[in-house]
């Protein structure tokens, strides 16, 4: 057993080398008021769907979009997984401004009620992570698990949030080459291969400035999550890895520490892209994971 920051007990450790209609209950006395879901109109999200069985949506990160999930559609075969490109991102519609993860959330609440499913885990990556927060937040008996991929549970400081309005200023004034270029210089481990390289600087290169500099500013504004993770009681993954520059060890530590008894996964020589960079392992992770907690 080892302590986050938030003070709880972790479960496991794994070290793996080579909307405005919100509802709170049962969990209401313990969120924090200011998590919501957002006032906007929920937009009609692209997105994949494929398989059969209990239902898993995997939410990309910044500057993604859900075809960074290609190699789990296919692992997740005993699942109905749902992967969509969120508002901004990919070939969903974009909303120029600001987009909160709220708002990023609801539209995804939305997808799910479209299709009439109602239940679901989620697993999100980066920033991902924060949206299923943040659909944790409003919803918390809709989900059955929670896969926290190389994401954060940190507060915003002053300088996080001056540093991510610059970035949207700088996207929406020269495209996104000098933010793609800046991240793609942090994003791997010590070997990535060159193929995935090329593959994740032509997504981030195809993603709009416009959709992408608005959910940075609403990333900006995040509330503190850590009163939500602590009140989740569903089962929870953690995964990063060991080479991650943006979700570091402290980070990772802190996020599992807000959570009732997590299993945590520490992958070796891996980036910020464990699920792009090892694909197979963290394939294994992910199913034996989902396999332990999926509803009977």
């Amino acid at each position: 057993m080892w302590r986050g920051r938030c003070g709880n007990k972790l479960s496991e450790i794994t070290r793996f080398s080579a909307s405005p209609f919100v509802r709170l209950d049962p969990f209401n006395a313990r969120m924090p008021p200011h998590v919501t879901i957002g006032p906007m109109a929920p937009v009609d999200l692209a997105h994949d769907d494929t398989g059969d069985g209990p239902v898993v949506v995997l939410i990309h990160g910044h500057p993604f979009n859900r075809g960074m999930w290609a190699p789990q559609l296919a692992a997740l075969r005993d699942f109905r997984v749902i992967a969509p490109d969120l508002r901004g991102y990919g070939d969903s519609p974009v909303t120029p401004g600001t987009v909160t993860m709220a708002q990023l959330a609801a539209d995804v609440s939305h997808l799910l009620d479209r299709k009439g499913i109602a239940t679901a885990a989620l697993a999100g990556l980066s920033m991902g992570g924060l949206v299923v927060m943040e659909l944790a937040a409003a919803r918390p008996e809709r989900w059955w698990a929670y896969g926290f991929i190389a994401t954060t549970a940190q507060r915003v400081t002053a300088e996080e949030a001056q540093a991510r309005l610059a970035s949207a200023r700088t996207m929406e004034e020269q495209g996104m080459r000098p933010v793609a270029e800046q991240m793609a210089a942090r994003l791997f481990g010590p070997e990535p291969s060159a193929k995935l390289t090329a593959q994740i600087m032509a997504m981030m290169l195809a993603t709009s400035p416009a959709g992408a500099a608005a959910a940075v500013r609403g990333r900006a504004e995040r509330p503190d999550y850590q009163p939500v993770l602590k009140s989740l009681s569903a089962p929870a993954l953690v995964c990063a890895g060991d080479r991650d520059s943006y979700s570091t060890a402290e980070i990772t530590a802190e996020l599992a520490g807000c959570l009732p008894g997590p299993e945590v996964v520490i992958m070796a020589g891996v980036g910020h892209l464990p699920n792009l960079e090892r694909p197979g392992d963290f394939n294994e992770h992910l199913v034996r994971f989902l396999g332990r907690a999926r509803p009977r």
